[in-house]
């Protein structure tokens, strides 16, 4: 039994002392180390000196300075000489801890090994190219075979991926489920027992769309769609222990909660409503319906640091707007998006 206990203590101290050559693997243990080490500076979004390690073959290829590796020369391969220090220039990567000794050997192994690696490997994707950072483009409505059921745009789309798929839709809901599902899409509330009564007593075509326009008409709508604006902005009334000064929730803050349910009851355009909150105390410096807007800047305030002010305000903002995180850009270049420290 001590045999057996000393065996699996041994086990994975063995394992980080170092792999045996002939165990390295390019998909287990190299390909890792250079995603986690060189992508940042050579990989999809950026390539000093033309440089692409996100594959072998562009290893083979290299960059400015020839090929990154030599077959079974690891001894004559610039990677090596790059994260050894060994190079006219400076150790890579050049910034943080330099690879451990350990790392350096499995570079080496797989190098001397010939760098077998597998065939048709694909590069990692340029962050660029995803759908969210493309320029928006309104798509044909599709023409289907099922026109009846098709209402409005939205619904030839539904409706094409129907007959791709061989799927029929799923009959109309009752009236009573209906007007539940609208009622709490739109309040947040299910409907009262006279609501009800009413709409299920309306034996009219246009009955639904009566109801649809009474609930978005309902101050409560306002309400209900603010909370999520008011999320994102990080509102609360009361966060901290004194009664006159509020930890934060600064003085006031109930104007911009005010101004954000009346604008989505009032149906302001959505260009508008951000056009006022980023900028209102320029477009109507005197009119303070609009410049209360603006608190969705001051939110951010922080009086004890500036910088952690701006900082917060270009976060929360990017957020808001964008649907993107910018916290990661403020000490290097984003891991995972194409944002840059410098941008």
């Amino acid at each position: 039994m001590l045999c057996l206990i000393l065996l699996g203590w041994l086990s994975p101290v063995t394992a980080l002392l170092g792999a045996d050559a002939s165990s390295v693997d390019y998909l287990r243990d190299i390909r890792p180390l250079l995603r986690e080490r060189c992508y940042a500076c050579h990989g999809a979004l950026k390539q000093n000196s033309s440089l692409r390690l996100d594959t072998a073959d562009s290893l083979l290829r290299g960059g400015d300075s020839g090929p990154a590796i030599v077959p079974g020369k690891s001894d004559e391969s610039l990677l090596i000489e790059a994260v050894t220090g060994d190079l006219a220039v400076w150790r890579m990567p050049p910034e943080g801890e330099a690879l451990t000794a350990q790392q350096i050997s499995l570079l080496r192994s797989w190098i001397d090994q010939g760098a077998p690696h597998p065939e048709q490997e694909q590069p990692e994707p340029d962050p660029r190219a995803h759908w969210a950072f493309q320029p928006p483009v309104r798509p044909t409505v599709p023409q289907v075979s099922n026109t009846d059921w098709v209402k409005n745009p939205i619904d030839a789309f539904l409706a094409a991926e129907h007959e791709r798929l061989g799927l029929k839709p799923a009959p109309a809901a009752e009236k009573h489920v209906l007007l539940r599902r609208v009622s709490l899409d739109l309040l947040g509330l299910p409907p009262t027992r006279d609501e009800a009564h009413a709409f299920l007593s309306d034996s009219s075509t246009d009955a639904y769309e009566k109801v649809v326009q009474r609930l978005l008409n309902s101050p409560d709508y306002g309400q209900r769609w603010a909370r999520h604006w008011m999320d994102i902005w990080r509102y609360s009334d009361w966060s901290g222990e004194n009664k006159n000064l509020v930890r934060g929730s600064p003085q006031h803050i109930w104007r911009w909660r005010d101004w954000i349910v009346e604008s989505l009851n009032q149906d302001k355009p959505y260009d508008r409503m951000i056009l006022e909150m980023l900028a209102g105390d320029e477009i109507a410096p005197e009119d303070p319906n609009i410049v209360r807007a603006t608190s969705f800047l001051g939110r951010n305030w922080y009086k004890f640091n500036r910088n952690v002010w701006l900082e917060n305000t270009v976060e929360h903002t990017a957020k808001a707007f964008m649907g993107v995180t910018l916290n990661c850009a403020r000490c290097h270049n984003h891991m995972y998006d194409p944002i840059s420290q410098k941008e």
